[in-house]
C-alpha cells in the first residue's frame, strides 16, 4: 500500500473545482443595501426548472444526494447539466484523495451537488404576472461553513463569507421587469440546506478514481491487499496492473528481450547438461559444476517460458488491478521454479570457485557428493519456507513472480546467497593471487599458461559479476523504496490534472532495470559460449552414442560433416601418437633442464580446465581421487 498524506493536500488545493455561476460578478443591487444574511442574484430568462439528467450508467454522482431530482435549476439548456456533471466528477475525485485530512466528506459531496445542481424555485403568476421565471436556491452559509470546518482544504475554494454565493437566509432577485412590485421589486428565494436530505439518507462517500486507477472495496476480503491489490491509502483506488512505472512500449521491450534470451539460454543449458552430464563418460567435479549450474539455469528459464507461453500480462495480472499471488497456481509454480533455480545457481557458482582454488593450491577436497547434498538441500529449504508463508507474488512492477515479502526474501535468498558469493569471491581472489605468484617464476616467453586461464576466469567473472549486479541493484532499489512511494503523489497529481500527457510512477531507472533482467537470462548462453563450444565438448559428442549410432554415423561420414579421425586426446586437439611423441620430447627436455621441469610442473597445476581423455573405448573410473590426479598431471598442451 502507498500512503501519502503530506504533499497531496497542498497540491489538491490547486485543482478542487468548486466553480459558481460566472454571472455573480455582474450582479447589481441598484444601490440597495443588502440586509444581513441576504445575497443577490441575476435573473436568467432562459433558465428552466427541469429534471436532473441522471448519473452516468457506470458512475454514481448526485442521484442520491439531491433533495428533489425533478426540480433542478437549469440555465439555457440541459447541456449545462452535462458540463456541471463533469465538474462534480472531478471534484469527487479530488475529495477521494482528501480522506486522510478531512472529515464529513460525505456531507461535502451533498453540498457540492447542491452547488452545481441547485434546487429550482418557479415563481407563480401571482408573484410575476408578466412571466413565470425560474430561480436557483443558493447553498446556505451554514452548510458551506460545515463543509469548510470539517475540511479546511476546501476553504481555498469556498468563500463562505460571500453572501452572493452563500446567503445565510435567502437570495434577492430583481423581478421588477416581470411584474413583481413588493419589497422594491426584489423577491427573496430561501437558501438551500442539504442537511435534511443528508440526515434522511446519508448513504456512503462516493469515491472516484482517475483512470487508469481502479476502484475496489478493500474491506471486502475478496479485494484485500493479500490477494494482490495495491491500494493508494487511504482511498479504495488501486494501481493498474501492469504498474505504470514505464511506458507500454518499454514494458514490451523487456517482454521481448526475456522471450528471446530465455529461449536461447534454455536451449544452451539443455545442450550443456546433455553434453557434460549425460553423454560424457568421464565424471569430474568440474563437469558436475557445469551440469548442475546449467540445470539451475534451465529452471530459471523454464519460469520465463511458462510465463510467456501463458502470456506475461495474463499470468502476472490475472484480473484487472490485481497482481498475481501464490494462490494463483501459475504464479506460485513459476515463482518456485525461478527461486530454486537462482539459489542453486549461486551455490554451484561458489562450488566451482572453491574447486578452482583447490586445484591451484593442490588441496584435496572432501567427497564431492557433500557439495551436491548441501546445494540441493539448501535450495529446497530456501523454497519451502517462502511457499509455507505464501510469499510468492508478482509485485507492482516485475517480469516474474518471486518472493515479495522482505523478511522471507532476505532470510532465504539475499543473506545466504550473499554469504555464498562472498566465499566464492574470496576463492577467486586467492586464485588470481596464486597465478600471479607462479607467473613471476615462469618465463615471459611461455605465456600459454596464462592464456589457459582465460576461459575459466571469464566464466567466474561474468557469472559472479552478474550475481553481484543483482545484489547491488536490489539493495539500491530497496533504499529508494520510500522515495518512490512519496512520488506517488506526483503520479496522482498528474492524473488529476487531466493534461492529456502519459502519467508514470517513479521507479528504478529503466536501463538498470533492463540490465537486471538481462543478466539473469544470460547465464545459460555464457556457459555455452565458454564450455559448450570447447574442443572437449566436441570430442564428447564425437564419441557419443548419438553420433556413433549406425543410422547417424554413416550419414555424417558420407557428407563429411564430422571428421571422426580428428578427435583430441585430453582435450589437446592432437592425436594420441602426437601426444606420446610430445611427451617423450618434454621428458628429455625436463631431464636436461630441472628448472624447466619445475616451471612446467607449476604451470600444469594452475591449469583450471579439466582435460579429460574421452578416447573411444576408454573405461570409466569416475572417482574424484583419480580426477584430482588427472588434473595435476594434465599435459601442458593447449586446451579450449
Amino acid at each position: 500500500m502507498f500512503n501519502y498524506n503530506k504533499l497531496i493536500i497542498l497540491k489538491l488545493l490547486l485543482i478542487i473545482l468548486i466553480v459558481n455561476n460566472n454571472n455573480e460578478n455582474k450582479i447589481k443591487t441598484f444601490g440597495l443595501n443588502l440586509p444581513d444574511g441576504y445575497g443577490a442574484g441575476l435573473v436568467d430568462p432562459t433558465a428552466t426548472c427541469s429534471n436532473y439528467i441522471g448519473d452516468p450508467i457506470d458512475q454514481a454522482l448526485c442521484n442520491e444526494k439531491l433533495p428533489n431530482n425533478k426540480n433542478i435549476y437549469t440555465s439555457k439548456n440541459l447541456t449545462i447539466q452535462y458540463i456541471n456533471q463533469k465538474i462534480v466528477e472531478k471534484t469527487f475525485i479530488s475529495l477521494t484523495f482528501l480522506q486522510s485530512k478531512c472529515f464529513d466528506l460525505n456531507f461535502a459531496e451533498f453540498g457540492i451537488c447542491d452547488i452545481y445542481f441547485p434546487p429550482c424555485y418557479q415563481t407563480p403568476t401571482a408573484i410575476t404576472p408578466k412571466k413565470s421565471v425560474s430561480l436557483p436556491q443558493r447553498l446556505c452559509k451554514s452548510a458551506c461553513e460545515r463543509m469548510v470546518s470539517n475540511c479546511s482544504s476546501l476553504g481555498a475554494s469556498l468563500n463562505c463569507s460571500d453572501p452572493l454565493k452563500f446567503p445565510r437566509i435567502a437570495t434577492l432577485y430583481n423581478l421588477t421587469d416581470y411584474g413583481f412590485t413588493g419589497n422594491g421589486g426584489f423577491f427573496p428565494v430561501p437558501c438551500s440546506d442539504p442537511l435534511a436530505t443528508y440526515e434522511n439518507s446519508p448513504g456512503e462517500l462516493i469515491e472516484i478514481c482517475p483512470s487508469p486507477l481502479l476502484l475496489f472495496n478493500q474491506s471486502d476480503p475478496k479485494y484485500s491487499s493479500d490477494r494482490g491489490y495495491t491500494y493508494l491509502t487511504p482511498t479504495n483506488c488501486v494501481l493498474p496492473c501492469v504498474a505504470p512505472i514505464y511506458t507500454e512500449k518499454k514494458w514490451h521491450q523487456m517482454y521481448n528481450m526475456s522471450k528471446i534470451l530465455s529461449t536461447i539460454s534454455f536451449v544452451c543449458s539443455i545442450y550443456n547438461v546433455l553434453t557434460f552430464g549425460i553423454l560424457n563418460h568421464r565424471r569430474s567435479k568440474y563437469n558436475y559444476c557445469i551440469t548442475f549450474f546449467s540445470a539451475s539455469v534451465i529452471l530459471i528459464t523454464m519460469m520465463d517460458i511458462v510465463t510467456y507461453g501463458i502470456g506475461y500480462e495474463k499470468l502476472l495480472c490475472p484480473e484487472p488491478g490485481r497482481f498475481a499471488v501464490q494462490s494463483d497456481v501459475s504464479c506460485g509454480a513459476t515463482g518456485a521454479l525461478f527461486h530454486i533455480g537462482i539459489t542453486n545457481g549461486v551455490f554451484w557458482w561458489t562450488t566451482m570457485s572453491i574447486c578452482l582454488f583447490a586445484v591451484v593450491k593442490r588441496i584435496k577436497l572432501f567427497d564431492f557428493r557433500y557439495f551436491i547434498i548441501f546445494n540441493t538441500t539448501a535450495s529446497l529449504i530456501s523454497v519451502i519456507i517462502p511457499l509455507a508463508g505464501n510469499a510468492f507474488m508478482a509485485g507492482t512492477g516485475s517480469l516474474a513472480c518471486w518472493i515479495r515479502k522482505t523478511w522471507y526474501v532476505n532470510s532465504v535468498f539475499w543473506i545466504p546467497c550473499g554469504i555464498s558469493l562472498t566465499i566464492g569471491s574470496i576463492c577467486i581472489i586467492l586464485v588470481i593471487y596464486e597465478i600471479y605468484k607462479i607467473s613471476k617464476n615462469v618465463s615471459t616467453k611461455d605465456n600459454r599458461m596464462i592464456l589457459l586461464q582465460i576461459k575459466p576466469f571469464l566464466c567466474v567473472t561474468l557469472v559472479g559479476g552478474s550475481f553481484y549486479y543483482l545484489f547491488i541493484f536490489n539493495f539500491d532499489n530497496e533504499s529508494h523504496t520510500n522515495e518512490y512511494k512519496e512520488k506517488v503523489v506526483d503520479y496522482v497529481m498528474c492524473l488529476l490534472s487531466d493534461s492529456g500527457k502519459e502519467c508514470l510512477m517513479a521507479g528504478p531507472n529503466y536501463v538498470a532495470y533492463f540490465i537486471f533482467y538481462f543478466f539473469i537470462r544470460l547465464f545459460g548462453i555464457t556457459f555455452f559460449c565458454i564450455y559448450g563450444t570447447s574442443q572437449n565438448a566436441r570430442d564428447i559428442w564425437i564419441h557419443s552414442k548419438i553420433l556413433n549410432h549406425p543410422n547417424i554415423k554413416p550419414f555424417l561420414l558420407k557428407y563429411n560433416i564430422i571428421n571422426f579421425n580428428s578427435m583430441t586426446h585430453y582435450g589437446s586437439g592432437t592425436n594420441p601418437t602426437s601426444n606420446s611423441k610430445n611427451s617423450k620430447n618434454n621428458n628429455n627436455n625436463n631431464q636436461n633442464n630441472p628448472n624447466n621441469s619445475k616451471k612446467e610442473f607449476e604451470s600444469k597445476n594452475i591449469e583450471l580446465e579439466v582435460n579429460e581423455s574421452i578416447s573411444k573405448g576408454q573405461t570409466t573410473r569416475g572417482a574424484d581421487d583419480e580426477e584430482e590426479s588427472n588434473v595435476n598431471s594434465a599435459s601442458n598442451t593447449s586446451s579450449d
